[in-house]
């Protein structure tokens, strides 16, 4: 007779033990991986360790593993709470950690490249505001003159479904009982101004658009090639305006090239007309036309760099640009005060470098009050809502940032409380019609005068890179689709309170063995308040990005990669020197290997004797906090985006990290075929992770280490049941792979598809990135911005 495997935990006489085999987390660590997972995976990664840690510790001490104990419901939720609490806490000291050392190898990767010292080397940043700033007084008096013009009396943000307009900035009459679109469900691109759009006249001047810039080209080059070739007089040079750099195609740039106005020739409508001998007349060029002819194919000449070809073509801008609906909280009158505030406090900031020169914020107020005066300020037009009608709608509209994603959203699972579904029928008052006036005025100035987009806070140095990250602007979505709840949470993101759960506050009245409120009565509104979550969440990075533009120097620098000069090069300075004795330290900076008795003679020798590698030191981490501060930066690593630069992936890219939601059960070793929507990156040591888990004992589901004896394997087996076993003994029972319940299986801390993987909606598309949260539906095509669609013409597809 056979003897059973040699792996099993059964006295066999004369067999001798076999050795203890090392623990190994199946899921790679975080901190060893080149970007920033996300908070399922670390959480999964967290708690496996501390399993790992429990298992080599009871090895060590040689005590019995203890069985589970049964919790009651109260405790069980208090245990969840402590875990989550733990893990949160690990995390964002992570996310410190990885963001200091991701900011410094981005910036030493980047720090010589032309968009780099344009953005944060002080000596050629300041030079170049210095000439920008004259450029936006031209848009301020644009800006001013068209405001006494009454160009802006009816403009506004807010807007109105699709569906309820009759597309001429009125609503469509509905019919007694006829349902209306704020009980709908409203996705990004679903509203439409209330009143006609009033366009900016810059966006459409006579502008070339260069449609790549490699990274080793400066604008000092660029705009003396422009100069050289376009001259500077009528349908001349005016004006440069680069991008962002795109991650995903090596760092290259779009530029802009403005065009002085020049008298356009009328168009003759006869491509045929002939002139008075009877030859065939040429066609009549236009500004940009002519400019073209004269630049496209030209190449920059640069002895240090390496010359660089231009490719240029016609720009032509967007007749119709998108505009993204905000989130619902914005539309609360709450948060208009709060955001009228922090634009106004922009505005003073902006406006700094002008002196007396601009004061807009006094003019807006002027004439807001004028308006007041003459009874032009009133409510937007919608349809009536009905009344009291239950939330049937979501509140999900992660625009936050993201480019070109239109994605439709799903509705809120029935079964809310009736003061949570109602809407807000409240009609605005004259205070509430002049803050929004005030508001929205301000925003656009923003926008005009600055090219500075006041949600999505970031700053061009023109209207058209403006355009192409943020098209058409933003849009509030009808107060009417105000819930009492979302309500709550707007008041509380204006106040600076905490996210107002009723998770919370529900189960603190739980009683012992009694269902949770939660699951019990209100399992349709766990998803609204993860939305609402996430909404308040987004209003919360938002508010502090303006922080880091109105008041950097209160900012937590290591919060955001960053360090304080001093502490770092303090840091930094240890690596320099060896201790090689008791009173002997060598100095280890560059070409230099003197002996010094103590620490400090040596740092005096560094200041005294290596003051410009000292210098190059300080600047390093000097850019290093202009980047990491900058709210607008381009990020090294991303998964919802491809960074701040709002370029969209490239054809077949994937982006690189976890996607948002991450969940291990997804991702099993049974069904391998769920890693090709993965993105490439070393998920798990499947070899050694399964056997490393198999031999720690983590078969076991409970805590006798005994087991019950081998598993016979059956024959009859139900229709999806995998027959996975090795052998007669093997105790694994019915898992499936990692994605089994925790104690059948799987890694301790995963749960299967019965259990809490996904219990605090960081899984799924409720919470997942724009981008991963619509993978496996039908998207429209994207187009890459650096490529200009049509086979050569200059058109920019936004």
């Amino acid at each position: 007779m056979a003897s059973p495997p040699a792996n099993i935990d059964r006295y066999v006489p004369g067999q001798e033990a076999a050795a203890p085999q090392s623990l190994v987390n199946p899921i790679q660590d975080p901190l060893k991986l080149p970007y920033q997972v996300g908070f399922s995976y670390f959480g999964e990664w967290w708690r496996a360790n501390e399993k790992i840690k429990e298992e080599k510790e009871r090895l060590r001490t040689g005590r019995r593993r203890e069985p589970e104990r049964v919790r009651g419901q109260r405790e069980a939720l208090e245990e969840r709470e402590k875990e989550k609490a733990k893990i949160q806490a690990a995390y964002d000291s992570y996310k410190e950690d990885l963001q200091a050392k991701m900011a410094q190898t981005f910036v030493k990767l980047h720090k010589e490249e032309q968009w780099f010292r344009e953005r944060y080397v002080p000596e050629i940043r300041d030079g170049f505001r210095q000439e920008l700033q004259e450029h936006r007084r031209e848009a301020y008096t644009q800006w001013e003159q068209d405001l006494n013009n009454g160009v802006f009396d009816d403009f506004s943000l807010e807007g109105i479904p699709k569906s309820e307009s009759n597309g001429a900035g009125g609503v469509v009459e509905k019919e007694e009982g006829e349902a209306t679109a704020t009980n709908e469900v409203l996705g990004v691109g679903d509203l439409v101004p209330v009143s006609s759009d009033v366009r900016d006249e810059s966006l459409y001047q006579p502008t070339l658009l260069i449609k790549t810039i490699a990274p080793s080209v400066s604008r000092q080059n660029l705009e003396a090639f422009c100069k050289e070739h376009l001259g500077e007089g009528e349908g001349g040079f005016k004006w440069l305006s680069l991008s962002d750099p795109n991650p995903s195609k090596r760092f290259h740039r779009i530029g802009w090239i403005m065009l002085n106005p020049a008298p356009e020739a009328p168009a003759a409508e006869d491509a045929d007309v002939k002139d008075e001998d009877g030859d065939i007349k040429p066609p009549v060029l236009s500004t940009a036309e002519k400019a073209l002819e004269a630049i496209n194919g030209k190449t920059v000449k640069d002895e240090q760099r390496g010359d660089f070809t231009c490719h240029v073509g016609v720009h032509n801008p967007p007749t119709n640009p998108r505009k993204k609906a905000l989130w619902d909280l914005f539309s609360a009158p709450e948060r208009i005060h709060k955001d009228f505030e922090l634009a106004t406090e922009l505005i003073h900031k902006f406006e700094s470098g002008f002196g007396s020169d601009f004061n807009a914020s006094l003019h807006i107020e002027e004439h807001v009050e004028q308006l007041r005066a003459n009874g032009q300020l009133q409510p937007a037009v919608t349809a009536t809502p009905a009344k009291k009608p239950k939330a049937e709608r979501s509140l999900d509209v992660d625009e936050a940032m993201d480019a070109e994603v239109e994605e439709g959203e799903e509705g809120a699972a029935d079964g809310e409380d009736e003061d949570e579904g109602m809407v807000d029928d409240e009609v605005d008052d004259i205070d509430l019609l002049v803050a929004k006036k005030r508001l929205d005025l301000s925003i656009e100035y923003l926008r005009r005068t600055f090219n500075f987009c006041f949600f999505c806070v970031f700053e061009s140095d023109s209207i058209h890179e403006l355009t192409r990250k943020c098209p058409g602007g933003h849009l509030r979505r009808p107060r009417s689709t105000l819930s009492s709840t979302a309500k709550a949470v707007a008041r509380a993101s204006a106040n600076g309170d905490p996210f107002p759960s009723k998770k919370r506050k529900e189960t603190e009245d739980i009683e012992e063995g009694e269902t949770p409120e939660t699951e019990r009565k209100f399992r349709g509104s766990a998803k609204t308040e993860q939305q609402l979550q996430r909404a308040y969440n987004w209003v919360r990075t938002f508010e502090e990005k303006i922080k880091q533009i109105l008041a950097p120097e209160t900012v937590d620098l290591r919060k955001l990669g960053g360090k304080l000069v001093e502490d770092a090069v303090n840091d930094e300075l240890g690596k320099y020197v060896k201790q090689e004795d008791e009173h002997k330290w060598r100095c280890r900076v560059p070409e230099c290997t003197k002996l010094f008795k103590e620490e400090h003679f040596w740092k005096k020798h560094v200041e005294k004797r290596h003051p410009e590698w000292l210098d190059k030191l300080k600047e390093e981490f000097e850019l290093v906090n202009a980047y990491v501060i900058d709210p607008a930066h381009i990020a090294p690593s991303r998964t919802d985006a491809n960074s701040n630069g709002h370029f969209p992936p490239s054809g077949g890219q994937q982006p690189t990290g976890t996607p948002r939601g991450f969940n291990l059960q997804n991702y099993t070793m049974n069904n391998m075929l769920n890693f090709a929507n993965f993105p490439a990156m070393p998920l798990l040591n499947m070899m050694g992770g399964a056997s490393n888990m198999n031999a720690a004992g983590w078969q076991h589901g409970g805590g006798d280490e005994r087991g019950g004896g081998p598993i016979r394997r059956g024959g009859a087996q139900g229709a999806g049941r995998p027959q996975n076993r090795s052998h007669p003994y093997d105790r694994r029972g019915n898992q499936r792979g990692y994605g089994g319940p925790e104690g059948a299986g799987g890694p301790p801390g995963v749960r299967g598809r019965g259990g809490l993987a996904n219990r605090w909606g960081d899984g799924g598309a409720a919470a997942a990135g724009p981008r991963e949260a619509v993978q496996g539906r039908t998207l429209k095509s994207y187009e890459d911005l650096d490529q200009v669609s049509g086979g050569g013409s200059g058109e920019l597809n936004y």
